[in-house]
């Protein structure tokens, strides 16, 4: 039976660090050894840290070695951002709490 740290995999083909998963499930009270049964994945833990695991691939660089490259779209990474957000706010997770939209640009008067 797949496990907690099999599932956290699964959700990228990036190559997170096995330390990253300790931290996340560390920090989310998870063992990565534990079986991934239906009701471990829908706890509140465990989409916790699948949003952890969302959020640090989605600001991860793009690495290549030798003929492997991992890149991911600008897109991908919205995407990966607002799952991860989404989860955040379903359980009252302020950990990536957008920023205030700052406003660039002209700041004059706009009549």
């Amino acid at each position: 039976m797949a496990t907690v740290l099999d599932s956290l995999k699964s959700i990228s083909g990036y190559p997170v660090p096995l330390r990253t998963f300790a931290n996340i499930a560390t920090t989310r009270n998870l063992a990565l050894d534990a079986e991934a049964a239906p009701e471990l994945l829908s706890s509140a833990e465990y989409r916790l840290a699948k949003a952890d695991t969302m959020q640090w691939v989605s600001f991860a660089p793009n690495v290549r070695q030798s003929d492997i490259q991992f890149d991911l779209l600008f897109s991908d990474r919205q995407e990966l951002r607002r799952a991860a957000n989404a989860i955040y706010k379903e359980y009252g997770d302020n950990a990536y709490e957008p920023e205030s939209k700052a406003t660039f640009g002209y700041k004059g008067n706009r009549r």
